[in-house]
């Protein structure tokens, strides 16, 4: 036997572990000669009789002696090999696991089993494969060790690091029918480790699978667009100390994970990021999931990232496994962030420090610099496309807006015939590309008709102008003239609309929505509306944080039924019912977006409401003269129409309200067709009876 080589330093990692082989074969011998001289059925000699057996038998102290040169003179290369920059993995599992001497030799002495015959002289030599339980193991170490057999014995509890870490794993022995001892079980390196020591140091896709991805090298600080960049700087000092959690809270795709990721750069480290939102809500399926993608954490040294925190364990009745989540969290001693759209209620539990930091929504000009970064080079606009403009329209997030590009890319390799991207190619790419997250809880409403297509009274029509000159003026009201000083809540656009049905409430909330350049999205009530403790304020924030975010009017049709009087609280459905309704009244006062409200009884709105409510305009069934009005607006230029026609009749014996008359106008079409001919009197008087008979009246 040779002694390894004691010239500095490996040259080459596998060296480093193939010298484990030799170290191995002469530990077993050792074991051999121990076991020889050992008492009936004792594994591990004591202290006394192993002084004993080494004084009375020169070769076994000897190969004592040889053993101990072997662990010194590869403990004097890794400290060479360390000054040279040269990355051993055993030394590094050391590290960032934080194993003690006796867990490094455990996995040396695994890694050199579990590679086999052509590394492991020990089989060379012998018929039988040598049986790596936790027994032999303990009489491998114990005897070349400080430690005791109980203390090497305590290296493969539950709790310790080998185990706990999943650096090896450990299961019964074959020809047991019930759970045997632990020093019975059989113990074997996780297949993970063991690549990794043999140079497989990416995480394979094994591992992420498809709740994890991994960056070796992040975007740097310099790259990430943001209106404050000391942002980073601030992440990065927060990581640098492993007692804290960093909390970046925002909405998806203003970059959280970029600025994690930049600040990680800056640390020297990569980042592995996991969507919570993809775990199982099921503690074997989450223990399965998430133990392996903390090991590789450790495993690269990277920062880890918990995304969309607040999404796991969300819906009703599975809060059960936050104790579970946060126990595993627990054994996380590398750098941690976790990035979400609120705090998550289990971010306490997990026994740090939490720093908090809010990601704002990109500014306008941040806007325009990610426009102007993600806009494909080739793509070619139509001279009349101002990107001022578009990011003045559409409020977009970094990931939003590099999706839309990705999308306007696609539809340049249409357009490249020689067509242009047009304004309308770019609208149509961006609303559906920046769609807001509403789609579950809303509807959006466009109108193809115009302002000259309301038939309304001035009295109605007054405040509606009001409305749009507080939209288009209140910036600076706020702003250069300071009123946002003296009224620091409530600085949103909220309106009522109140009247019949059919009065053109809804129409003008569209044209109102189209004169401001926003997206009108109608609430969904059955949607939002949950019978769940909790959820319909879950569902009512999210409506309002979309709506905060984008580009976004909203409208609460029929409102009287989600804003209804609070009850005298005689039950505990009173007590949250009235909590919802309280619940409203804060985010309307916050939110300063705009919001308009119709209903068909103004008396059923709750009066705190009413008063926060910016513009109540209340809209009149339409006299005859405005029937008359209505008739004649609504009917297109394209319908062929009889000489029998008498509206004015029509207008003066049904009072029926605008939406109606449209509902009348297309049934009294829809016969006429089917009789084969134009739309004659006694259609229209057939429709405009079957329609006022349906509102509850007889002709």
């Amino acid at each position: 036997m040779v002694i390894a080589d004691a010239s500095p330093g490996y040259s080459d990692p596998n060296q480093h572990l193939g010298e484990w082989g030799d170290v191995l074969a002469r530990m077993v011998e050792r074991v051999a000669l121990l076991k020889a001289r050992a008492p009936r059925g004792a594994a591990v000699l004591s202290e006394a009789e192993r002084a004993r057996a080494l004084a009375a038998d020169p070769a076994l102290a000897r190969l004592d002696q040889l053993i101990a040169d072997l662990l010194d003179g590869m403990a004097a290369r890794v400290r060479f090999s360390r000054r040279l920059a040269v990355i051993l993995p055993l030394e590094t599992l050391r590290d960032r696991f934080e194993l003690a001497e006796a867990d490094v030799q455990i996995i040396g002495a695994l890694a050199t089993i579990e590679r086999g015959a052509a590394f492991n002289p020990y089989t060379a030599n012998n018929a039988e494969a040598m049986q790596s339980d936790v027994a032999f193991l303990v009489a491998l170490i114990a005897d070349g060790t400080s430690l005791t057999a109980s203390e090497v014995r305590l290296r493969f509890s539950a709790d310790a690091p080998l185990v706990s870490r999943g650096l090896v794993e450990i299961a019964a022995s074959t020809g047991w029918a019930n759970d045997p001892p632990l020093v019975y079980k059989r113990v074997r390196l996780a297949d993970r480790i063991l690549d990794y020591l043999e140079g497989a140091h990416l995480p394979p896709p094994s591992i992420l699978g498809a709740v994890a991805t991994f960056e070796a090298e992040p975007m740097p600080a310099s790259e990430v667009l943001l209106a404050e960049p000391v942002l980073i700087e601030q992440v990065e000092r927060a990581l640098a100390r492993t007692d804290q959690v960093v909390e970046l809270i925002g909405a998806p795709g203003v970059g959280r994970k970029a600025i994690v990721g930049a600040a990680a750069r800056a640390l020297g480290k990569p980042m592995l990021v996991i969507d919570l939102a993809e775990l199982p809500v099921d503690q074997r399926a989450l223990d399965a999931a998430i133990l392996p993608l903390i090991r590789e954490a450790h495993l690269q040294g990277a920062v880890l990232v918990l995304d969309k925190a607040q999404e796991y364990a969300d819906s009703e009745g599975q809060q059960w496994i936050f104790p579970r989540l946060t126990e595993l969290l627990r054994r996380v001693h590398t750098p941690l962030a976790i990035t979400a759209e609120k705090s998550p209620p289990w971010l306490a539990r997990i026994g740090r420090v939490p720093m908090h930091f809010d990601v704002p929504f990109p500014t306008p000009e941040v806007q325009r610099r990610l426009w102007n970064r993600h806009l494909p080079p080739g793509l070619r606009l139509a001279p009349e496309i101002s990107i001022e403009a578009l990011v003045k329209r559409y409020a977009a997030t970094g990931a939003g807006i590099k999706e839309a590009c990705e999308e306007l890319g696609r539809l340049d390799q249409v357009l490249r015939r020689g067509g242009l991207a047009t304004e309308q190619n770019i609208i149509d790419v961006v609303r559906t590309r920046l769609a807001h997250r509403l789609a579950a809880l809303a509807s959006p409403v466009r109108t193809t008709l115009v302002w000259s297509d309301v038939i309304l009274p001035d009295e109605v029509l007054s405040p509606v102008f009001e409305f749009l000159n507080y939209a288009a003026h209140r910036n600076k009201v706020f702003g250069d003239w300071g009123f946002d000083r003296k009224l620091p809540y409530g600085r949103g656009l909220s309106a009522l609309f109140a009247g019949p049905p059919g009065t053109g409430k809804t129409m003008i909330c569209s044209l109102l929505a189209a004169e401001l350049g926003l997206e009108l999205y109608r609430i969904d009530l059955s949607q939002v509306v949950n019978k769940f403790i909790g959820e319909t304020e879950k569902n009512l924030g999210r409506v309002f944080d979309e709506a905060a975010r984008g580009q976004v009017m909203l409208l609460f049709d029929e409102a009287d039924s989600l804003f209804a009087k609070r009850t005298e609280v005689k039950s505990s459905h009173d007590r949250y019912a009235n909590l919802e309704v309280n619940y409203l009244l804060q985010r309307m006062e916050s939110h300063e977006g705009v919001v308009v409200m119709t209903t068909n009884s103004e008396t059923a709105i709750d009066p705190a409401f009413r008063r926060r409510i910016r513009f109540r305009i209340r809209f009149p069934a339409p006299d005859e003269q405005q029937r008359l009005a209505l008739w004649q607006g609504m009917i297109p230029k394209e319908a062929q129409l009889g000489p029998d026609l008498d509206l004015r009749m029509i207008a003066q014996k049904f009072p029926l309200a605008g939406g109606n008359i449209m509902n009348a106008l297309v049934r009294a079409a829809t016969n006429a067709q089917a009789d084969g001919s134009a739309i004659m009197q006694r259609h229209l008087l057939r429709a405009a009876e079957l329609e006022y008979g349906e509102m509850g009246f007889l002709a």
